[in-house]
């Protein structure tokens, strides 16, 4: 089996210095690269507003991890990220193949 495109959004305690906040990213690193994943890009995206307090914060500090690999990874990178007390947030998605204009077409006309 090859490997799947994965993204998962983190949301790190705002009150961590830049060092803290470098040294989650790292250990995600790590963590994908240790079971055999590749990370395609870390996106920064910072200090944000969030929905509704968590952990009595209104802010938060978010990123998007951009990663491939086989399908335990992600469960081996969320075990990591509950176990780590600076993350307050995380989801992780499965990223589709792009399907092409002609097989959506076909799908919506199988459909109605």
């Amino acid at each position: 089996m090859g490997l799947q495109e994965y993204q998962t959004v983190i949301i790190v305690d705002p009150d961590l210095s830049e060092e803290q906040i470098e040294e989650v990213f790292s250990k995600m690193e790590t963590t994908i690269k240790q079971h055999d994943g590749i990370l395609k890009e870390i996106e920064k995206w910072g200090l944000r507003d969030l929905a509704y307090k968590i952990n009595h914060k209104q802010k938060g500090y978010y990123a998007l991890l951009h990663y491939y690999g086989k399908s335990d990874i992600v469960e081996k990178l969320e075990r990591n990220i509950k176990m780590n007390d600076k993350i307050i947030r995380f989801l992780t998605i499965k990223v589709s193949p792009k399907a092409s204009p002609v097989s959506t077409m076909e799908a919506q006309a199988e459909a109605g």
